[in-house]
């Protein structure tokens, strides 16, 4: 019983025992070469690099994909790794030199993370690469030595990717948003069937929430900068829309309320038929979807909704569903775009060009191309990338230079500590630092006890170093971050002493080392941008939501009073652009959890898709509907303009709670008590179109008001925390 206990909290620290058996990949391999060079060619040199060789491309290193691809990126970057002990072999004689190699090797390495998941986990080895040969010896007759045990670390090391104990394949995006497809599919046929069938609401909101970044793993999140990766993030938002609208119209039909109209369940059966599509697309049953089905349905339904009908509370009821199916149908469109884009596929003309600015201004776009956009994009102080990248040059530029001037023994001890303490806040490098200073002082005693009592006895520390070095990688993720930091030292302590007679002493430079690194990461890190990524996404966000929620009140304005629209849809595509690059650089970091309702639980990707919304239906709308084309209804114009207002009024405060992080209490769905719904413009519509063929311009004034209130909802859900069990929810929640 003791063991089955033991085994179920194993697996509850260490899923899969992924961090078990990547310690024990990185074990063999450090070892297998350290002790070939030591003690089989008896060269101090190579064995040293082959073992950090093996924990720069396996430890610190974090690469995600398939064990092949991890295996092929390890190699791809070799040359890469050669170049940069190259670099800090030639640069570390002087000490200014190296300092300043120093930083610009740190920003150049760590801005490139820019580029997505692959370019950040690697930044921490590449760093390494540099630091290690930067410090005493300054041997540069060994360079070709030191070549070889790197060399030798990293092949082992993507071998072991492949043939030992391999990690798991990470799941990917595209089967979360082909469930969704799925689940959304049934959905949309249960609707259109006689008598409808209600689907389970409470799968509408699990595949909805799994599409959120924040519930998905890091190696998973498409983030980087490749059109592949923008689609597949822009068509998990759109998807997430199309089931939040879903929820509405299987709400209504619980109140009994039906579609009614064949042309509308036409759009549901399309959009169903879509959805469906999207999923064999994506699971490889299938090829990339087609829009034509929405087209079709489309066209029929605008030609049915400008006859003549009856006026009354169903035919009210009727119009708004029919408003909503219209815009599920359009916002299948947009996933099967998206899914082509992610696809490869060409995607249909009208739907996107790379010419065309809009929703998908890079569909065929090389990802070279994009990747460097993403690079100019960033290079502004308002960059989280950008801030990140010059926060970590400058600490271990300042650490090479201390450690040069106080003459530290093992230097590069304080420029690793600095680099693997840091994080995107101060705060959260305050949280790192305890642990990491902590376990380095446990694991110094105990090696200081051991290297006094064994004195030079190399086959005491030879069965002590492969223990210990699995213990370093695997105990930080089961146990905690100043475990790992104590068997790390005791790690480095039985590898230095086996390369030279060493004492006591060297536990104390270890200690001293850290506590150096440690001193001076804290201080960069409050000294520089201290918020971190977190406060510069909810900035951006704040941007998106003022600059959205103003071009709303102006685009309203436009349809229904001839008011000559401002520039305000072109700053809020600007807004939404910067705040799409520091959403996907926030992506690619991973986060501790926070407490519920906090202001980083706020769903950031719903944020993005408002924004997106508000761009591509205002723009409709002006294309369409020439100024003052409303106000002939002057009950539906004035509506309209008070949702709009009343939606920025409401906003306000939620902007202003991402800008100062503070937690924003507000109702679920973003609704106030005497907030105008969007049924008072539909049945407005309704009274005028009664016995006679409407102005089709009329049915803009539906299309709005289901923009407004759909807008409503999603910024409700983003700023909410999840709701307790048996209170109603948000569709989005």
């Amino acid at each position: 019983m003791g063991v089955r206990r033991w085994t179920e909290w194993l697996r509850a620290r260490d899923p899969g025992s992924a961090a078990v058996r990547r310690a024990a990949r990185v074990t063999v391999v450090a070892c297998a070469g350290f002790y070939a060079a030591r003690y089989g060619l008896g060269d101090r040199t190579v064995a040293i690099y082959a073992l950090f060789g093996a924990v720069a491309a396996g430890g610190l290193s974090s690469v995600p994909g398939t064990p092949r691809q991890r295996a092929v990126t390890l190699l791809a970057v070799l040359p890469l790794a050669m170049a940069l002990v190259t670099l800090g072999t030639w640069l570390a004689v002087y000490g200014w030199a190296a300092a300043l190699g120093m930083l610009v090797v740190g920003f150049l390495v760590t801005y490139s993370g820019v580029g997505g998941p692959k370019f950040v986990g690697l930044a921490n080895g590449l760093q390494l690469f540099y630091i290690l040969p930067c410090f005493p010896p300054y041997a540069q007759s060994t360079l070709g030595l030191r070549l070889t045990g790197l060399v030798a670390g990293m092949v082992l090391m993507a071998a072991a990717e492949l043939w030992l104990w391999p990690a798991a394949c990470p799941g990917r995006y595209h089967d979360r948003l082909a469930r969704a497809g799925r689940v959304a599919a049934d959905a949309l046929y249960g609707l259109a069937a006689d008598p409808p069938r209600r689907s389970d609401p409470a799968l509408l909101l699990e595949v909805s929430q799994a599409l959120r970044m924040s519930h998905v793993p890091a190696d998973e999140r498409p983030v980087s900068a490749s059109a592949r990766d923008r689609a597949l993030s822009e068509g998990a938002g759109h998807m997430r829309h199309l089931l939040a609208q879903t929820r509405q119209l299987e709400e209504s039909a619980a109140e009994g309320a039906a579609l009614g109209e064949p042309v509308a369940k036409g759009l549901l059966l399309a959009s169903a038929a879509t959805c469906e599509d999207v999923e064999r697309a994506l699971t490889g049953k299938a090829p990339p979807p087609m829009p034509s089905l929405c087209g079709d349905a489309v066209r029929a339904f605008e030609s049915h909704r400008g006859q003549p009908r009856e006026a009354g509370t169903d035919s009210a009821t009727m119009v708004r569903n029919g408003a909503i199916a219209l815009d599920i149908t359009h916002t299948a469109d947009l996933v099967v775009a998206a899914t082509r884009i992610a696809m490869g596929a060409p995607v249909p003309a009208g739907t996107a060009s790379p010419e065309v600015r809009g929703a998908f201004w890079y569909a065929g776009r090389s990802t070279v191309e994009l990747y460097y956009r993403r690079v100019l994009a960033h290079l502004t102080p308002r960059s989280v990338c950008f801030q990140n990248a010059v926060r970590i040059a400058v600490a271990l530029a300042a650490a090479r230079l201390v450690v040069g001037q106080l003459g530290l023994a093992h230097g590069f001890w304080a420029l690793l500590t600095t680099l693997t303490v840091m994080r995107t806040s101060a705060a959260d490098t305050r949280t790192a630092l305890r642990p990491a200073l902590r376990g380095t002082l446990a694991g110094a005693v105990v090696a200081a006890l051991i290297l006094h009592f064994a004195a030079d006895a190399p086959p005491v520390y030879a069965v002590m170093l492969p223990p210990c070095m699995l213990l370093a990688f695997a105990s930080g993720t089961v146990l905690g971050p100043g475990w790992g930091q104590a068997f790390f030292t005791l790690t480095v302590a039985a590898a230095f002493a086996q390369v030279a007679p060493s004492g006591p002493e060297l536990a104390a430079a270890r200690v001293l080392d850290v506590l150096a690194g440690a001193l001076i990461g804290a201080a960069v890190g409050l000294l520089a941008w201290p918020h971190g990524g977190t406060g510069e996404l909810r900035r951006a966000c704040a941007r998106v939501l003022d600059e959205g929620t103003r071009a709303v009140t102006d685009v309203t304005g436009t349809i229904t009073e001839g008011v000559r629209v401002t520039d305000a849809l072109p700053r809020a595509r600007l807004a939404q652009r910067i705040a799409e690059a520091s959403y996907a650089e926030y992506a690619t970091e991973r986060h501790p959890p926070r407490r519920e309702g906090a202001a980083s639980d706020t769903d950031f990707q719903v944020i993005m898709l408002v924004g997106n919304r508000v761009i591509t239906m205002g723009q409709v709308l002006l294309d369409n509907c020439p100024p003052g084309a409303l106000s002939a209804w002057p009950r539906s114009a004035t509506h309209l303009r008070d949702a709009a207002h009343r939606l920025r009024l409401s906003t306000l405060p939620f902007s202003q709670a991402l800008r100062s992080g503070e937690k924003q209490a507000a109702p679920v769905d973003g609704t106030t008590g005497d907030a105008p719904a969007d049924t008072t413009v539909i049945h407005d519509v309704c009274l005028a179109s009664h016995g006679r063929s409407p102005d089709p311009l009329l049915y803009y004034a539906v299309d709005a008001a289901i923009w407004l209130a759909s807008l409503r909802r999603a910024i409700g859900a983003a700023r909410s925390p999840r709701t307790a069990a048996g209170t109603t929810a948000s569709p989005w929640r």
